[in-house]
């Protein structure tokens, strides 16, 4: 029996349905005491690793605004995007040239109301080719959404 692509959680689904509604989830987390917003914050980057895993792009930029600036990691590009559109499109390209792309949550190191910033490990598979590098990501967000998002390869 042929495997199909993993189906959707329901959270995911439901961001994807209603963004507006989820931008009112992160606001809201964003005034939670800062224990409970490193928990609700680890809980929905789990959620964009295992999307992103699955190659479900529209999933992890589901919040960023129409006109969110992004930087990608200086492995794949040195050229910023502007869009949310863009940088879906951006991920898509880069799909296409990697067998497997994978990213893992390494630390969540700091967390601000509007604000915060992670290490990650990101991994990308050709036949007989592998690129790692390790990025430091910082997410500035306004009403609940995305507005920029810079990577920066530490490693």
């Amino acid at each position: 029996m042929p495997e199909g692509p993993t189906p959707r959680p329901v959270a995911d689904r439901l961001e994807l349905a209603a963004p507006s509604l989820a931008a009112i989830a992160a606001r809201v987390a964003g005034r939670l005491p800062p224990s409970a917003r490193r928990r609700v914050l680890r809980s929905a980057l789990a959620r964009a690793e295992a999307a992103f895993n699955r190659g479900d792009f529209e999933v992890v930029f589901a919040l960023f605004t129409d006109r969110a600036h992004y930087v990608p990691p200086p492995a794949l590009s040195r050229v910023p995007l502007s869009g949310r559109q863009a940088i879906v499109e951006f991920w898509r390209e880069s799909a296409t040239r990697f067998r497997i792309s994978s990213v893992e949550n390494v630390s969540l190191d700091e967390i601000l109301p509007q604000r915060f910033t992670r290490t990650l490990r990101i991994r990308h598979r050709t036949d007989g080719e592998e690129l790692s590098y390790i990025i430091r990501q910082v997410t500035e967000l306004r009403q609940g959404r995305v507005v920029s998002q810079i990577n920066e390869q530490i490693e």
